[in-house]
């Protein structure tokens, strides 16, 4: 198990947990989906056992995985979803140079393509979040709520693996200029930084991804889980 901080491969954490391991523990705390990032795959790193590492986690639990990292052609979103049986994949960089190919995957495979958009603020970045590109993130999220995208996964990446609290401002705008689903993903670090994303539900924002505020024990999935319930 690896953290990045701002998505640079140099800043890597590893934190020897082993993945399987952690997913069943996920599951069993009260997870109802289970995120994934291939780093390999986004970084373009050939030999990678990852592949079947996300295949033991989909055949070890019962909550759907989602899996992002270097799908970047029909044929990975098929291997995925067919071969791998993961639930839903995340388009980043399809979105950023090939919309036209995220519009035949969103027309293939329905809600099951996810499209994340990775940006400084609301400058967006791809290939696993090397690259600067001239898009807009609002813009952006708008484009891909016209081809029929159901859910837009947005990451502050200055925020990421930082613990410094989520952009929440970029994430409302994303969600009520869009009008999709949106998932809030950056910076989370405690319970407080849950309950204000909680309270952007009404414009659209409906969930989070949780990743390093855990594996830096800020709090447990059973501790966020009871926070937002009550």
């Amino acid at each position: 198990m690896v953290r990045l901080v701002q998505g640079r491969e140099e800043s890597a954490t590893n934190y020897n947990k082993e993945p399987v391991a952690v997913a069943l523990q996920y599951e069993a705390e009260g997870a109802e989906l289970i995120h994934v990032v291939d780093l390999d795959a986004a970084f373009r790193v050939k030999a990678s056992n990852n592949r079947q590492v996300i295949r033991d986690i989909v055949q070890a639990v019962n909550v759907p995985i989602e899996v992002g990292g270097g799908i970047r052609s029909i044929s990975d979103i098929e291997d995925m979803v067919q071969n791998t049986g993961v639930r839903q994949v995340i388009l980043g960089t399809l979105t950023v140079e090939q919309p036209d190919v995220v519009a035949e995957a969103v027309a293939t495979f329905g809600d099951k393509v996810l499209i994340g958009i990775d940006a400084r603020g609301r400058e967006v970045s791809s290939h696993g979040w090397t690259r600067a590109s001239p898009l807009d993130a609002v813009s952006l999220a708008r484009r891909m709520a016209d081809i029929g995208v159901e859910r837009i996964i947005y990451t502050d990446i200055t925020r990421d693996g930082n613990l410094a609290g989520p952009n929440l401002e970029t994430t409302r705008q994303i969600a009520q200029g869009s009008g999709v689903k949106v998932t809030a993903s950056g910076g989370i670090s405690s319970l407080d930084d849950l309950r204000m994303i909680a309270g952007l539900e009404e414009y659209g924002c409906d969930s989070c991804i949780i990743g390093k505020a855990i594996y830096e024990n800020r709090f447990t999935l059973k501790q966020a889980i009871k926070s937002l319930e009550s």
